[in-house]
């Protein structure tokens, strides 16, 4: 069975959001103004069949699990340790934009993404998530 979450990397002003399947499929995502945040996922709840809102556990994480909560309350909302995803987010986003010309030369690890990249930080949380779900069928 087919499970899909939408994951959440929360901050003051902007979220990355990441549509993902327990296959681990990046279905889609994008990084959105904190204030944009429970319009959007209205809009993708209408849009895919969603089992759970995850979201990371830190900068403004609270906050946006009450609205969240508040708007959908139907929905299960689950806090996932989201420690290192920034950093790993660079990286990840390397790996769907490859660096082209002289960048190449370059380690991904001295290389800055030219846009916000919030939403593979939401993707490492979903990944988290069904790795630790596998394991545990608290979820």
């Amino acid at each position: 069975m087919i499970r899909i979450v939408l994951a959440i990397d929360p901050g003051k002003k902007k979220c990355g959001i990441a549509v993902v399947d327990n296959q681990l499929c990046f279905i889609a995502g994008e990084v959105v103004d904190t204030e944009e945040l429970i319009q959007k996922i209205e809009i993708y709840l209408q849009k895919y069949k969603i089992n759970n809102v995850l979201i990371g556990s830190g900068t403004n994480s609270g906050e946006i699990i009450r609205n969240i909560e508040k708007r959908f309350p139907s929905i299960k909302v689950i806090k996932v340790v989201e420690k290192y995803t920034t950093m790993q987010a660079r990286k990840r986003y390397f790996d769907y934009h490859p660096p082209t010309g002289l960048l190449r030369i370059f380690p991904i690890s001295f290389l800055i993404p030219p846009c916000p990249y919030d939403d593979f930080a939401a993707l490492l949380i979903a990944e988290r998530f069904f790795k630790k779900c596998c394991y545990n069928d608290r979820y």
